[in-house]
């Protein structure tokens, strides 16, 4: 009877959870399934109702070898998730070390910077597109009140003290995306998601033992020595955790980078190819193809940072 029970018990549990694989199976395993069938064949408006020609692994070889722009927004993505990460922790570090204190008035600026995460990313790139407006915007406005020359914020320019670099300044700009653009799609990601690594950094702050920070104030370590030797490692998980979650958001990162920019070369990362590739060129069998090349890479990143995180775990 007994073992009847658990029996029973078991199969509850399976069948609980059973509607939700089935909805997450449906809504991810299939489509990407189905993604990977037509990239194997040629699929775009002429024969999207007819019998599609089968390419067999053609549009992967057209993707790597003839789609130029494939690596350029590539490489593209890679330094925005550079020029964006890094400062966020960065930043968001600083200021969870300085709230950490008490002075007046720390629960309504905590207040205030939060409010970013609060908006949309679409409402965000709206604003600052016109704040970087060249004639309107408020930035050139305010310049040109205090006298100073207003900046092409949204222009593809390099920027000056890079582009200026006698003989491999042009060089610098194109390789290491160093233009207005870009910088202003960076600082955008920049200003809307520094709150939540703030956030996240300051609660695992706050959690930490006072016990520790005690008795190094004993001994005698200065700020410095106190944050670099026991916060930073107290830290390091979480911080890595606050680094693997926008690095995820970030490689989905669309809707602010279009309302900038649209699809402009500039700075077009993989996402936004990939919405070029699908519905400017119509090309869909390339575009599944480009799908699942991104998911490969996304999954081996996911995979790797896992592995890293349980070696860290285990020690």
């Amino acid at each position: 009877m007994e073992r009847t029970l658990n029996f029973r018990r078991e199969r509850i549990r399976y069948y609980l959870v059973l509607p939700a694989a089935v909805l997450l199976i449906g809504t991810t395993t299939v489509p990407i399934i189905y993604m990977m069938y037509t990239s194997l064949f040629r699929l775009d408006p002429v024969v999207f109702n007819g019998k599609w020609p089968f390419l067999g692994l053609r549009n992967y070889v057209d993707l790597f070898m003839k789609d130029a722009m494939f690596w350029s927004s590539m490489w593209r993505t890679l330094f925005f998730l550079i020029y964006t990460i890094i400062p966020q922790i960065v930043v968001g570090l600083f200021l969870a070390s300085l709230f950490y204190r008490r002075f007046r008035g720390k629960q309504f600026v905590q207040t205030i910077l939060l409010f970013p995460i609060l908006a949309t990313p679409i409402i965000v790139a709206m604003v600052w597109k016109y704040f970087f407006d060249f004639d309107t915007g408020f930035l050139n406005v305010f310049l040109r009140a205090v006298g100073l020359e207003p900046q092409p914020w949204l222009s593809t320019k390099g920027l000056p003290l890079v582009a200026g670099i006698p003989w491999i300044g042009s060089w610098l700009v194109q390789k290491l995306n160093l233009t207005y653009a870009f910088r202003t799609i960076c600082f955008v990601n920049f200003w809307q998601w520094t709150p939540f690594c703030f956030l996240v950094l300051y609660s695992g702050m706050t959690s930490l033992s006072t016990e520790v920070y005690e008795a190094a104030c004993i001994d005698g370590a200065t700020g410095w020595q106190t944050f670099k030797y026991i916060t930073l490692p107290l830290l390091a998980r979480l911080i890595w955790a606050v680094a693997f979650i926008r690095i995820i958001d970030c490689l989905k990162v669309y809707a602010q980078i279009w309302v900038l920019f649209g699809n402009a070369e500039s700075t077009r990362v993989i996402n936004i190819h990939l919405y070029t590739l699908g519905f400017t060129t119509s090309d869909y069998g390339m575009t599944s193809a480009l799908g699942i090349v991104i998911i490969i890479l996304i999954s081996l990143f996911v995979g790797v940072s896992l592995k890293l995180g349980g070696k860290k775990d285990v020690r």
